[in-house]
């Protein structure tokens, strides 16, 4: 293991990596035709190494030798993860399979698809470029500690004694098991936290969220300059315990295993879209440009081996056209405001966003994990691990809130149970739609017209 981290660290964190990181800083408050300038040499090399792949080749023969981000969006089409799965060889270079292993990731999205996802070795260590970038926005400086919560696989899944983390002496980080993070571990991993002195927390939301809410019924003190998140979303009410309880700010960001687009946190909260990283679009249904609300579309400007063009992905966005405070000229854009696949329906059929179902949740001090889960089209499970001093009223107050806060038109129904799992990978799948939309029976609108309010069944 510790040979594994010290690696890790020796390939990323070289002067080359450190120089980009630099570099990107140096630009971070230019003029906006500096980063288009940037944006317009790094699709040159887009274009060239997209002649080889057989899905993008007749369009990248013909790209220009100027103003190339009107080509992109005007001549290339937009493509999906459906896209890649029906016709994989077509944007493999030459038609084939890249052959070094070390180079895929795997991704399941929010969809449940699996896709190998093949990345240049270029590509990785400016990955790591863009993420020390964003650890300075949240106040880290090289040398201080950090303490890591992202799923790694530190210790097997099946040890019931600790330690519940590793020492990355080389990387200087503590990284905590998320598998293991639970009331009887969290005041040990708490003292062990502070022990090591780290100053700031990179998380994965849920996880960040669970380890604050079990904390905090300890009633321990752990304290960080900053809290980074990502890798999925982060609610509203995820965000205030986690401040609350760590008494510091979060910096979240946005990216994809796919490597389309990257978007981060600033000191003023506002999500900045890192226009060296990718080609960052918002489009309608139909695939043009909006103003309004829309879907990202992201095109990679690193990956030399298999670059995405014109990738969709199941997010959705909106442009804010105000400047922001903080004085970098980067592109800002308003919360991602939710994953399309984990939307829920109510009752008449309309789309309930993960994020305002997270409303049903503020204020929450006795529920310690929960997971809303649409199982057919006119029925909701709220699956609820209660905490210290929960009881039914805390239930029905969840169920109260999703009818004044969420939606008056849903049949929910709270089961109490011992833990939610977590995804192989470590994450947490806090919205689960499990319904077949297809199957919709006939009056699905008129369902339940008996009564407005969520209809309660409170197990405890």
């Amino acid at each position: 293991m510790i040979l594994k981290y010290a690696g890790r660290h020796v390939l990323k964190r070289n002067p080359w990596v450190l120089g980009w990181c630099a570099e990107l800083m140096s630009r971070e408050t230019a003029p906006p035709a500096l980063h288009r300038a940037r944006r317009e040499d790094l699709l040159e090399r887009v274009f060239e190494n997209a002649r080889r792949i057989p899905a993008y080749a007749v369009v990248a023969r013909n790209s220009p030798a100027s103003d190339r981000l009107a080509y992109l969006s005007d001549r290339f089409p937009i493509i999906d993860k459906a896209s890649l799965l029906e016709r994989r060889t077509d944007f493999f270079p030459d038609g084939k399979a890249p052959t070094l292993r070390s180079t895929i990731a795997a991704t399941s999205g929010t969809t449940g698809t699996p896709l190998d996802v093949y990345r240049s070795f270029g590509s990785i260590l400016w990955e790591e470029a863009f993420h020390l970038q964003h650890w300075h926005w949240a106040g880290w400086k090289r040398g201080q500690h950090q303490s890591v919560l992202r799923g790694d696989m530190v210790i097997p899944v099946d040890r019931r004694e600790p330690p519940f983390w590793f020492k990355d002496s080389a990387g200087g980080q503590l990284v905590l098991s998320t598998r293991h993070v639970d009331r009887r571990t969290a005041p040990l991993m708490a003292e062990e936290l502070r022990k090591f002195g780290a100053t700031q927390l990179r998380a994965y939301p849920s996880a960040a969220y669970e380890l604050a809410t079990l904390v905090e019924e300890t009633g321990m003190q752990v304290k960080f300059t900053s809290v980074i998140t990502g890798s999925e979303m982060l609610y509203d009410f995820q965000r205030r315990r986690i401040e609350s309880v760590f008494k510091c700010q979060v910096f979240d960001f946005y990216s994809m295993a796919e490597r389309v687009a990257f978007a981060a946190e600033c000191e003023r909260g506002r999500m900045h879209v890192n226009p060296e990283y990718g080609v960052l679009e918002i489009v309608d249904e139909h695939g043009n440009p909006t103003e309004g609300e829309g879907t990202i579309v992201g095109t990679s400007l690193h990956n030399s081996l298999v670059p995405l063009i014109r990738y969709r992905m199941n997010d959705t966005a909106r442009w804010s056209r105000e400047p922001c405070a903080c004085g970098r000229t980067y592109p800002v854009i308003e919360r991602i405001s939710g994953r399309l696949a984990d939307q829920l329906y109510d009752l008449d059929g309309r789309a309930v966003n993960a994020t305002v179902i997270g409303f049903a949740f503020d204020g929450m001090r006795n529920i310690r994990k929960a997971q809303v889960v649409q199982s057919t089209a006119d029925r909701w499970l709220i699956r609820i691990v209660p905490g210290t001093g929960y009881t039914a009223a805390d239930g029905q107050r969840v169920l109260d809130k999703l009818a004044t806060d969420v939606s008056s038109r849903v049949f929910a129904e709270i089961v109490i149970v011992d833990d939610i799992s977590a995804l192989p990978n470590g994450k947490y799948q806090w919205v689960v739609q499990a319904w077949d939309r297809g199957k919709t029976p006939p009056g699905f609108s008129e369902l339940h017209t008996r009564g407005a309010g969520p209809f309660a069944k409170v197990a405890c």
